[in-house]
């Protein structure tokens, strides 16, 4: 059996239980098995565990741009070396077929369907 999906409220959710956790406090609204304490405690550790992982997820944002930019340089590197070989061995037809692994995946793109008209 596959696990269950976690489920991730919207980001309002810190401050929609915060407001909520409050307005119980304000109206004295108590609830069986529901301690006040317990409310204001999850809200206070849902606050310091959003900064933890709003943190986290820069950092993460951060190192994926880093990473982006200089896999595009290397990239770039790699190209220019290997255009350069072809170029080199352009009459060379043993090496060219080395050198056809490195041709890059042409995937066709479909066509766009037209909408169709109905007849007048």
């Amino acid at each position: 059996m596959a696990p269950k999906k976690t489920y991730y409220p919207a980001k309002t959710f810190d401050d929609d239980f915060a407001a909520f956790t409050q307005m119980c406090a304000t109206n004295s609204w108590t609830f069986p098995g529901i301690a006040q304490t317990d409310l204001e405690a999850a809200v206070t550790a849902q606050r310091s565990e959003r900064a933890d992982h709003d943190k986290v997820e820069l950092a993460y944002l951060k190192a994926h741009e880093k990473f982006g930019v200089a896999q595009a340089t290397r990239y770039a590197l790699y190209a220019a070396a290997l255009n350069a070989a072809r170029g080199v061995f352009r009459n060379n037809k043993e090496v060219l077929a080395q050198l056809e692994r490195f041709k890059a995946a042409r995937v066709a793109r479909k066509k766009a369907e037209s909408p169709k008209v109905p007849p007048k």
